[in-house]
């Protein structure tokens, strides 16, 4: 009963009873999975603060989100002594702690664990990757929520600048669409996996978009650019509704935004 490989069972059944929203049974399976995992491991192990997390994932869900946050800092700090600073299970780790601050409003404090989670994860990822961008775009809006406003466009800004590298290494396309027939034809479909990162842009572009407007103005020219792009996102997804907004809106941005020429004196 407290072999190793009850306990992996036990933690794997307990995360899936978790993500299934069975939360007696997850907690009781995580339970024993800890117990076990500290009997032959000791208290300050990762298996052990792998299974702390679940469990604080299922608090935060089902439970007390601050009493969460203790399962979380026990397990970053096991991770950090075990695994080093620039680990990448740190990063997640980090990056989890943060958005549990989120909930609990605590912004400042998780915008220092976002920011510690991207340092980790541009050392080990590589500075154009999903979780990269993922973190950029959760760090603009707890800015935005402090109201950060400048910063928080920067990293929306960054956010949108690596999604759109992604997308064009996967769909090369995406920058050469021709618009013959675009309304009549059927167009080729994407790939989830390419809609996944489309849908993740456009909610970059949501973001930035009023923050641009708010400083630089509602006509400047950088609001009708990013409504340009957010039209051809659109049109890449066939929301045509949206793309025609946006495009409308990049028009009349630049109308009103026009300077007048000069008056005739006649």
């Amino acid at each position: 009963q407290d072999d190793l490989r009850v306990a992996e069972t036990l933690h794997n059944k307990g995360a899936l009873l978790c993500e299934a929203d069975r939360a007696d049974e997850a907690m009781e399976c995580l339970e024993e999975a800890l117990r076990i995992r500290e009997l032959h491991h000791g208290e300050e192990h990762e298996s052990c603060a792998d299974t702390m997390q679940w469990m604080g994932n299922l608090l935060r869900k089902h439970g007390d989100p601050s009493e969460a946050l203790d399962y979380f800092k026990f397990a970053l700090r096991i991770k950090q002594t075990r695994l080093g600073n620039d680990d990448i299970d740190v990063a997640n780790t980090l990056f989890n702690t943060a958005v549990l601050l989120d909930d609990l409003e605590k912004y400042e404090l998780s915008l220092i664990a976002y920011k510690e989670a991207l340092r980790i994860r541009k050392l080990v990822l590589g500075e154009k990757n999903d979780e990269v961008a993922d973190t950029l775009f959760c760090m603009g809006n707890v800015a935005t929520v402090i109201e950060n406003h400048d910063e928080a466009l920067g990293y929306f800004k960054e956010s949108i600048s690596i999604r759109e590298g992604l997308i064009s290494e996967e769909d090369p396309t995406s920058q050469v669409i021709d618009d013959t027939l675009l309304f009549i034809s059927n167009p080729r479909s994407l790939r989830p996996d390419l809609v996944s990162q489309y849908q993740k842009l456009i909610k970059c572009f949501e973001e930035a978009l009023p923050l641009t407007k708010l400083l630089a103005g509602p006509n400047h020219k950088d609001v009708s650019r990013l409504l340009d792009r957010m039209g051809e996102v659109y049109k890449r997804l066939h929301d045509w509704d949206n793309a025609i907004g946006s495009f409308q809106g990049s028009l009349r941005a630049r109308k009103e935004g026009k300077p007048e020429g000069p008056k005739d004196d006649k």
